[in-house]
């Protein structure tokens, strides 16, 4: 018995190595390193627990017909990832791979998974790279790890060993940026000497206030810093504007809250600058309350989007 229990041992270490030397033959096909799964692949080289080397898949659906942005942007990060750890040369066995829903579509069905992209970590059972609990797990896509630095640094955690990404420099971006300034300074510099001091007073540095104000509070520099998707999308292609919680959110998500911000500060300006000037009292009154009525749909909107990420806010406005 005992030699059956070591041949069992050697045979099922074999097959392993196999599947591994597989999966390493597979990503030499794609440019990143990351494996391209068929169902078939995903079930023989990824599922069992009994191997010796550690896989992770993104579940995702790359093709155009999905318009799935948040796909792709996931996509972009993994295949960082997997670019550095390839340079790595590490000893490590862990493997990245893709398994898009035109080849899994059957298996996402029987899993019951209605929301993608998901990154699931497939542990080894055995060997150098064995975890306590071989079973899968998913590692859950926030703000701090959709891009490849923060996704790198997660799955360091995870593993237990230095994983780099390897992000290239996008020199058009320096390049435009640069431009851009230049720009910006030469026009500013001519508009300067054709405008009077008069005009450089108050309502400037009040616009200029209050438009750096809604910029900031809107979220741009959250989506400067974490460089989420415009905007999200079902499985179905139906377009997502807002995140559903309050550690994420959108591009568009941004745009529309900066909007509703923008009109609760012009009726603060109407009420306090304009409304005062309406020569007749029936119409001051008049304007007054339009402007105060649209103050109140506009942050009750705000309201609404808040109460929408945080389900357990208790106060609302008129909105529900």
């Amino acid at each position: 018995m005992r030699v059956w229990a070591v041949l069992a041992t050697a045979l099922a270490a074999v097959c392993a190595g196999q599947s591994f030397s597989a999966l390493q033959q597979l990503g030499k096909a794609d440019r990143d390193g990351v494996v391209q799964l068929e169902l078939e692949q995903f079930m023989a080289h990824v599922v069992p627990e009994t191997k010796d080397y550690a896989v992770v898949v993104q579940l995702t659906a790359l093709s155009a017909q999905y318009k799935c942005d948040t796909c792709h942007a996931i996509d972009k990060s993994l295949r960082a990832v997997s670019r550095g750890w390839r340079r790595q040369r590490a000893s490590r066995r862990i493997a990245f791979a893709t398994l898009d829903v035109d080849n899994g579509e059957e298996l996402f069905r029987k899993m019951g998974i209605d929301k993608i992209p998901r990154l699931m970590i497939f542990p080894a059972g055995r060997g150098a790279e064995a975890m306590a609990d071989a079973s899968p797990r998913e590692m859950k896509l926030g703000a701090k790890n959709s891009h490849p630095a923060g996704m790198a640094a997660r799955l360091s955690e995870l593993f237990g060993t230095e994983i780099r990404a390897d992000e290239p420099i996008d020199y058009m971006r320096y390049v435009v940026g640069a431009v851009g300034v230049l720009a910006a300074a030469f026009v500013g510099r001519l508009a300067w000497r054709r405008v009077s001091a008069s005009v450089v007073g108050r309502n400037v540095w009040a616009v200029t206030s209050i438009t750096f104000v809604l910029v900031m509070t809107s979220g741009l520099m959250w989506n400067r810093i974490n460089a989420p998707p415009f905007m999200g999308q079902t499985r179905t292609g139906d377009a997502v504007l807002f995140a559903p919680t309050n550690s994420q959110q959108y591009g568009v998500e941004t745009q529309i809250v900066a909007t509703a911000y923008a009109v609760c500060a012009l009726c603060v300006v109407l009420l306090v600058r304009h409304v005062p000037r309406v020569p007749s009292g029936e119409q001051r009154a008049l304007m007054a309350l339009m402007v105060v009525a649209v103050l109140l749909l506009a942050h009750s909107y705000v309201n609404s989007v808040f109460r929408m990420k945080m389900p357990g806010y208790p106060f609302r406005l008129l909105l529900p």
